[in-house]
C-alpha cells in the first residue's frame, strides 16, 4: 500500500531492536537528569562508558542549561 509516497509495508517491517530500546532508555534517562551512575547501573556499565557513548546527549543538555540560565538572568 502506498499513500502520499509512504510505503506502509516498509514501515511495518521495521522493528525496535533490544539495542535500540537500550539506547532510547539511556538517552531518555540522561535527558531527564538521572545521575550517570544510576544510568550506568541500570545498563550494567560504568559511568565512563555512558559518557563515551552518550556524551553528545550531555553536550546538548549543557547548551540548553546555559540558555535556561541566561533566560533566567534576562540576557
Amino acid at each position: 500500500m502506498r499513500t502520499n509516497g509512504t510505503d506502509y509495508q516498509e514501515i511495518r517491517k521495521k522493528r525496535i531492536t533490544p539495542n535500540g530500546l537500550r539506547h532510547t532508555h539511556a538517552t531518555i534517562m540522561i535527558s531527564k537528569g538521572v545521575p550517570l551512575q544510576t544510568v550506568a547501573d541500570r545498563l550494567g556499565n560504568t559511568p565512563e562508558m555512558i559518557l563515551r557513548v552518550y556524551g553528545h546527549t550531555l553536550k546538548e543538555l549543557e547548551v540548553e542549561s546555559v540558555k535556561i540560565f541566561n533566560d533566567a538572568l534576562n540576557f
